[in-house]
């Protein structure tokens, strides 16, 4: 029997992609076997988000070859799409595909006899070792930050049909998962290019009329994207969470210029205030970039003190990372390694106060806690997330794990 394994690095949209590739290989025959067993393939779905994300994918395609000597060895992803030949360097072995093929590898392609593009994706019923599941609901970015790589390998923003989505989410909550993230390369970019009636509001709505015991969770979505139409669906529905995941990423306006972000530090704040007067309980979770090229300690500080007025539960901060053949690329004024390191340090401290206000607060409120599927590995208490996206650590047996319970403000 022929035999696999798959290593995943980054966004949910890669998660989403590899859960399909594990079904698909399931279908034609084939068997997962644990990281510590040899496989006959093995496959690497990698990351070219930033640089380090580069490196963990050449290090998870090197780790692969030592310990499975006699495998087929495929790289799949977006590190493929502009970096094959480094990949191909590491080993004579690797066998590369990127995005449009990743259903194209080995024993894939002989099981159907059909490229990559005439092999369905009739999406996935199930999503290995989560209580949530992630439906990819749109591919591609239109918006060509100039920082990010992410347009070049992906392509052009593209939706998936209504029904194929609404089908893969029935799927789903037949199959026990209580939490739907829908996700996407852009996610506020769906069904724009399908009809002028369906927009991310009307995907929303749909899902949530499912039959089932369930909650739907957007991932990333851009501030432009955010229309009074969502912000109500989202609002009147007892199924979507009131989260909204927004990235900031600078808020100064002469960086969010040149990263070709189409917003001004005003915009995104006021934005944020038609939020929580709509949505009152609502959690807004944000991404930083630190150290972009010209970024003065003035400019740095207009993105602390644009913070400080979102006041966000959760930040993820990251460090700029040049990517080449991006248009930041080229851009002078580099930020030194020590400022860098200390802006990070200085935003961490501040979002880390933030979030810890945040997560004090929802403690004293009665909470729908979906638990996970792992303990805590520290106190081997259940953990689970408030529809706010709060860790919760409750004492209770695994019969809870992947259950909605009510965690008590009083307990």
């Amino acid at each position: 029997m022929i035999t696999f394994k798959i290593k995943t690095l980054g966004c949910k949209v890669n998660q989403y992609e590899t859960q399909l590739i594990r079904e698909k290989l399931i279908s034609a025959g084939c068997k997962e076997v644990a990281d510590q067993e040899s496989a006959s393939l093995c496959v690497v779905n990698t990351c070219t988000v930033t640089a380090k994300a580069d490196k963990e994918s050449r290090e998870a395609l090197r780790r692969f070859i030592r310990e499975n000597p006699n495998a087929d060895i495929a790289a799949v992803g977006c590190y493929v799409e502009k970096d094959s030949d480094a990949i191909i360097s590491i080993d004579s072995r690797i066998k590369v595909f990127n995005n449009s093929e990743k259903l194209n590898i080995p024993y894939l392609r002989q099981r159907f006899k059909k490229t990559s593009s005439n092999i369905a994706n009739n999406g996935i019923s199930d999503f290995r070792g989560h209580t949530k599941a992630f439906i990819k609901v749109q591919d591609g970015c239109n918006n060509f930050c100039s920082y990010c790589k992410v347009p070049y390998v992906r392509g052009r923003s593209r939706s998936r049909p209504l029904e194929d989505i609404l089908r893969e989410a029935s799927s789903l909550i037949h199959n026990n998962y209580r939490e739907l993230v829908l996700t996407g390369i852009c996610l506020g970019d769906f069904g724009k290019d399908i009809d002028e009636d369906i927009r991310l509001a009307r995907l929303l709505k749909e899902v949530s009329s499912l039959d089932g015991d369930f909650r739907i969770r957007l991932s990333s979505i851009e501030l432009l994207d955010i229309t009074e139409d969502l912000i109500s669906e989202i609002g009147r529905s007892k199924k979507i969470c009131n989260h909204f995941h927004l990235p900031l990423q600078s808020g100064d306006d002469d960086i969010l210029m040149k990263m070709n972000r189409r917003y001004t530090a005003d915009e995104f704040i006021s934005k944020i205030e038609l939020i929580r007067s709509n949505i009152p309980e609502v959690a807004i979770t944000t991404d930083a970039i630190v150290g972009f090229p010209g970024e003065s300690d003035e400019n740095f500080n207009n993105t602390l003190n644009t913070i400080k007025n979102i006041n966000p539960s959760r930040t993820h901060i990251f460090t700029y990372s040049p990517r080449k053949g991006t248009k930041a690329y080229a851009m002078q004024e580099p930020v030194s390694p020590e400022d860098k390191s200390r802006r990070y340090q200085q935003l961490k401290a501040m979002t880390d106060k933030f979030a810890k206000e945040f997560e004090l607060l929802s403690r004293h409120k009665d909470q729908r806690v979906l638990i996970e599927t792992a303990r805590d590995s520290v106190t081997g208490m259940l953990t689970g997330y408030t529809d706010t996206y709060v860790r919760m650590l409750i004492d209770g047996p695994d019969k809870y794990i992947g259950q909605f319970i009510t965690y008590n403000k009083c307990s």
